[in-house]
């Protein structure tokens, strides 16, 4: 297991003297290092000092957005969000590929569990309120990824990544039917974007909004959003969707939301949100949205059963397999396709 295998070398490393000083700490300070979580393309430690600080010890092992420097990319962004005040803060980059071969990001540590979609709406909508509710400059902001078009963007991903597995020899002969038939639609959905192209409302958005990126600590009242690998310069209601529909919300959680549910958080972050000219067309976006993030999990989840059943794969985690498997499962794509 790769996070076993370089444990030893995190150990070192943060056992130099230019990282203790980098981060503020005494020369003789020592370190704990444990593993903490794993992500699709991550790998997460826990340090922890023996004064107690904590820090999070983030290594990249690919990048999703296929940027040549993704570690870099997100460092960015967390120090962009800082002014929101529910996203760690980043401490430390190294993206140097020499000492470890990885990128690599100490950001802040912060306790608490995952995000329950039954108590925490109320508090995911007020981290989101404060996300979206900043507008940074352009020049702030430029080295964000911008879709041309809200729908174009997911809908070139979702091509591309679908190509994988229809050119897979393993691929299931019905699974790849439907989605061939979900990607044509596609096509002709994405026309809509001309609505928001004439009135488009930018903000830094997350695009991967499930509840183990949140944190929330019920103690102190805070709820954060902290996985920040794929940040793009888009709508909000692209997170504010992608949120709610059961392909999130069944992730991690195997939980759908209520109708009810549903419009108690939607309602929630519009009151916290402050004031905009897009406000009061938001709900008709994120209607616009659920196709397309519908689409978007669909075609990761064919692209990354390639992966997955493809020897060599550098990272692997079985309950994410289970899921990818269940979602491509001809009789959960007709369900979530066929009111859409």
């Amino acid at each position: 297991m790769l996070a076993i295998e370089i444990l030893k070398s995190v150990e070192e490393y943060v056992d130099a003297a230019s990282f203790k000083n980098a981060l503020n700490l005494g020369a003789h300070e020592k370190f704990n290092v444990s593993y903490l979580a794993q992500g699709e393309y991550n790998l997460n430690y826990l340090l922890e000092s023996q004064r107690g600080k904590k820090f999070v010890f983030r290594i990249n092992t690919g990048s999703q957005m296929h940027l040549q420097n993704q570690i870099a990319y997100e460092y960015k962004a967390l120090k962009l969000l800082q002014a929101t005040g529910v996203t760690p803060r980043p401490f430390f980059l190294d993206d140097s590929l020499q000492t470890i071969p990885y990128g690599v990001l100490v950001m802040e540590y912060l306790p608490g569990e995952p995000l329950n979609y039954k108590t925490d709406l109320e508090r995911a909508a007020a981290a989101f309120s404060r996300i979206h509710g900043i507008e940074f400059s352009e020049e702030e902001t430029s080295f964000l990824v911008r879709e041309p078009g809200p729908f174009t963007g997911i809908y070139n991903e979702a091509c591309s990544l679908l190509e994988k597995y229809f050119s897979c020899p393993q691929r299931q002969a019905e699974t790849a039917k439907i989605l061939e038939k979900v990607i044509k639609q596609a096509e002709n959905r994405k026309k809509q974007e001309s609505y928001l192209l004439a009135d488009p409302w930018l903000r830094v958005i997350n695009t991967e909004v499930n509840s183990h990126n949140f944190i929330v600590n019920s103690l102190q009242g805070t709820c954060h959003l902290i996985d920040w690998e794929k940040p793009i310069l888009g709508e909000p209601a692209q997170d504010l969707s992608h949120f709610v529909i059961a392909t999130t919300t069944m992730w991690k959680r195997d939980y759908v939301l209520r109708n009810d549910e549903e419009c108690y958080f939607i309602n929630n972050y519009l009151k916290k949100l402050p004031d905009c000219p897009q406000k009061p067309t938001f709900v008709d976006r994120l209607e616009m949205f659920k196709y397309f993030n519908y689409l978007r999990a669909v075609s990761w989840c064919a692209m990354a059963w390639t992966e997955y059943t493809t020897p060599g794969r550098l990272l692997a985690n079985q309950d994410t397999f289970k899921k990818i498997e269940l979602y491509i499962e001809p009789a959960f794509l007709k369900s979530i396709f066929t009111c859409k």
